[in-house]
């Protein structure tokens, strides 16, 4: 019996960054990013898992942010530009919905999420970033404080140091 290949085990998301100028300014170079300069890069993702709906790909740069989401099919790939990116030193993250793009709320518990990548962007330059999306496990986590009368024992008070406490 030959095992089914699992699409859920290795998820990758590729973003590659072919960072082309929207504001153009040839010949200089500046230490600092411009709030209105920006770049583009490409997205492309793998086959989609049969629970995805939606992918958002988030870019904070240092004066503003993007964020981007894509509608998709499950066993689909994706291709598709990301325009408008702040230039300078970016994080980029994604998350995986098993909504529709247009349900998402910020309460919404994303199916999969990345760590966050950081990537400098610059104008004319190309760069690249892999990011690498899990499968976002749940729990349920109880927290019990025990109720005790006597506050515990205090092993420091005991006449042998605590050595023969609990029994």
């Amino acid at each position: 019996m030959n095992p089914i290949p699992n699409p859920f085990h290795s998820v990758r998301l590729v973003t590659l960054l072919a960072l082309l100028a929207l504001v153009a300014n040839p010949g200089c170079e500046h230490d600092q990013a411009s709030p209105t300069e920006t770049g583009e890069a490409m997205l492309s993702v793998g086959t989609i898992p049969d629970n995805v709906a939606c992918i958002r790909v988030s870019v904070v740069g240092e004066f503003r942010s993007v964020v981007s989401d894509f509608p998709v099919v499950p066993g689909d790939t994706l291709v598709q530009a990301l325009s408008g990116l702040p230039v300078g030193k970016d994080v980029f993250s994604a998350n995986a919905y098993a909504q529709d793009c247009t349900s998402i709320t910020k309460s919404t518990v994303p199916m999969w999420l990345s760590d966050e990548k950081m990537v400098s962007v610059a104008q004319g330059k190309s760069s690249s970033v892999t990011l690498t999306l899990y499968m976002n496990g749940r729990a349920k986590v109880t927290v019990e404080f025990a109720d005790q009368e006597d506050g515990g024992t205090d092993a420091g008070n005991s006449p042998d140091g605590g050595a023969n406490a609990g029994g």
